[in-house]
């Protein structure tokens, strides 16, 4: 049974009759006249009360306790008494009801469009019809396309960056207005020329985030010479990264070396104390060999990296460019430049992975020494202890020992080592370790630092360079960028911390900018996300207009 008066649910500034209440099996008809004896000709404006003829005009609705609505509308069609007027018969509108010639409301096209902007066609349709108020997904795209966008306010502080359309191949520009923190704009490249564009059709711009590309760059200097630019302070810390690693790249030898030594130092300090304990230092056993057919697929691989790192560099004192030795021998040039640079064979890096059991190591290796080899009884006394883990994670590393220590299959009387947590550390691992601060850092990676210093003065000094300039950005200290570049640009620094250090200086404008001002690209980079998970959501519909409605009319 209906209680509510369906002209209630209609705008009020359409003057309807309610004629007739159509109750279908799965909808609800409402047949409807219009009131008035004139309407005004859509042309010139002038009203007419002669009538010419009539039509009924069938629409959908918003859905009503889970049913579709129909609208059927009696139109009129009218003669227009102006002499001059091009059009001699028109039709009644209700521009608060219905689009000409539309066959949903105004109230329903507005719904499927929401709709279609947070889903796309295939998922929009899907929840439209369960909805009650189905629709095709082809009419959710017109829907989306046709979406007018609203007139955005002008934008002062702008924040630019690129996207990936394919990562690797094709790219386009974000723009964001840092102020509003919304989007403004997607351009379907990434290119100085775009960017200048842009910018010369808004030249109320008056500050521009960005990272050091080159494009960005001229693209900014060029479309708006009157703003400022400013370097984002985290692609800044990046390059600073990049740079200290491919000063650590050149030193493997090193870096193994000092690995070794702290290796060895420990297991020196381990075998006075089992001797003072009275136990054998033979009987000690490391869990960390692989097994050895895992060992000898390691050889192998070794092998052939190294016979690929001597081609590559006898190909070099041949005299062949890079990139002429990447092609020959199907490499990346950035890896030929690595093994070029690297002074001595590049090891890899032993991997370590975490175990909630890693902290409590030295606590179960001591119970385990005095001959508790209870799983249960020593997952309770490292929970007493703030031991955070299950109860099987014990059981695993007890198990390992049990076999380690006891080939025989008595598992019993045997010292069981420690996993060393450094182990020919990768250079990506050195480097983070080199920005670390000395507080932060934990024991055996100071001492491994400072071994590593010791052998190797310079990554010191690239490290104290490095420590500073990131410092310098922290603390936003605009009065210490002349002291670090010329530090960084003296003669005796790393070669590879002066050349990051001229980059900057050919961008010192925007890199001040950044050590004095607030503004960078880190909500823009969130704003990047958008674009990412629209484009996967839309099955292979993300043509470039779809994806820019999608982005911008979203919020």
């Amino acid at each position: 049974m209906l209680t509510l008066n369906p002209l209630d649910l209609l705008p009020t500034s359409t003057a309807l009759k309610l004629q007739q209440v159509i109750l279908e099996p799965h909808a609800v008809t409402f047949v409807l006249q219009t009131l008035g004896g004139s309407a005004h000709c859509p042309c010139c404006g002038q009203p007419s009360e002669r009538v010419h003829s009539r039509y009924s005009r069938r629409l959908k609705d918003l859905p009503w306790q889970g049913r579709p609505i129909h609208l059927q509308l009696c139109a009129r069609r009218f003669f227009c008494t102006a002499a001059d007027c091009p059009r001699r018969i028109f039709t009644e509108r209700w521009p608060d009801l219905v689009a000409v010639r539309a066959r949903t409301t105004a109230r329903l096209h507005q719904t499927h469009t929401q709709v279609g902007l947070a889903l796309g066609g295939e998922a929009g349709a899907r929840l439209a019809a369960r909805l009650a108020m189905p629709t095709s997904p082809d009419t959710l795209l017109r829907r989306i396309r046709q979406a007018p966008r609203g007139q955005h306010p002008g934008v002062r502080v702008l924040g630019v960056d690129d996207w990936a359309f394919r990562k690797g191949h094709h790219y386009g520009t974000i723009l964001c207005d840092l102020e509003r923190r919304c989007p403004v704009d997607l351009l379907p490249e990434r290119s100085a020329e775009a960017l200048c564009d842009w910018l010369k059709d808004h030249p109320e711009v008056e500050i521009i985030s960005r990272d050091r590309a080159d494009d960005y760059i001229r693209g900014a200097a060029t479309g708006a010479p009157q703003a400022v630019q400013v370097a984002d302070r985290w692609h800044l810390l990046r390059n600073l990264y990049d740079a200290l690693k491919g000063a650590v790249d050149r030193h493997h030898a090193d870096i193994q070396a000092a690995a070794r030594e702290v290796v060895a130092s420990r297991s020196g300090t381990a075998t006075q104390q089992e001797q003072a304990q009275g136990e054998s230092p033979a009987a000690a056993v490391s869990l960390c060999a692989p097994a050895p057919p895992r060992a000898e697929r390691q050889h192998v691989r070794r092998q052939r990296r190294e016979q690929r790192y001597a081609q590559v560099l006898e190909l070099h004192r041949q005299g062949l460019s890079h990139r002429a030795i990447a092609e020959r021998l199907g490499m990346h040039r950035s890896t030929v430049k690595r093994f070029v640079d690297a002074g001595a064979f590049p090891e890899r890096a032993s991997r370590r992975y975490a175990r909630r059991t890693d902290r409590f190591l030295a606590y179960l290796r001591q119970r385990w020494s005095e001959g508790c080899r209870n799983a249960a009884q020593l997952f309770t006394e490292s929970k007493a202890r703030g031991f955070g883990g299950s109860y099987y994670s014990v059981r695993r590393q007890l198990a390992h020992w049990r076999e380690a220590a006891a080939p025989d299959g008595d598992g019993r009387g045997a010292k069981v080592g420690i996993p060393e947590a450094i182990e020919r550390p990768s250079a990506r691992r050195v480097s983070w370790l080199l920005l670390k601060d000395t507080s932060d850092r934990e024991e055996q990676e100071q001492a491994f630092l400072d071994r590593l210093q010791v052998r190797c003065p310079e990554l010191r000094l690239a490290a104290e360079l490095a420590r500073a300039f990131r410092s310098m950005v922290r603390e936003r200290r605009e009065e210490a960028w002349e002291g670090w570049l010329e530090r960084a640009s003296a003669p005796d620094a790393v070669k590879e911390l002066r050349s990051f250090a001229e980059g900057l200086k050919k961008d010192e404008a925007a890199v001040r900018a950044a050590l004095r001002m607030d503004w960078s690209n880190g909500q823009v980079e969130g704003q990047v996300n958008r674009p990412k998970l629209i484009k996967r959501t839309m099955f292979g519909r993300a043509k470039f207009d779809l994806l820019r409605q999608r982005v911008l009319l979203t919020r």
